[in-house]
């Protein structure tokens, strides 16, 4: 049996706050209409349950999902991957900075080294 309590913006709405029975109405309309959505379909409007087979509403369905969790993964992740970037810098910045000192001071004596052969 569906839950029909309205769906607020804090709460993250199940799939059957989403799905609907033959005589219900449906708990929440989608928030945008997807890209393969009909142009003429309003993009407040959800599809009649006579019009879309329950596999492409799952599929449908499974894209926002998939969309907005990837949205969110990646407003989760950028923080955590910046500190760790700032992180590697100040530890390895100093041994790199040295390493590329010492490459370089090899290859001006291997270039003052050739000229002085040079006749």
């Amino acid at each position: 049996m569906a839950d029909n309590r309205p769906v607020s913006s804090d709460r993250v709405p199940i799939l059957t706050d989403v799905l609907q029975t033959a005589d219900s109405a449906p708990a929440v309309a989608p928030a945008t209409a997807p890209a393969d959505e009909a142009p003429d379909q309003a993009p407040d409007q959800a599809p009649d349950d006579d019009s879309v087979p329950a596999a492409e509403l799952l599929a449908r369905i499974q894209d926002r999902i998939d969309t907005q969790f990837e949205a969110r993964l990646r407003e989760a992740i950028a923080p955590a991957l910046a500190r760790a970037v700032d992180g590697l810098l100040r530890e390895l910045g100093p041994e790199l900075a040295s390493a590329m000192h010492e490459t370089a001071a090899r290859a001006v004596a291997q270039e003052l080294a050739r000229r002085r052969r040079k006749p």
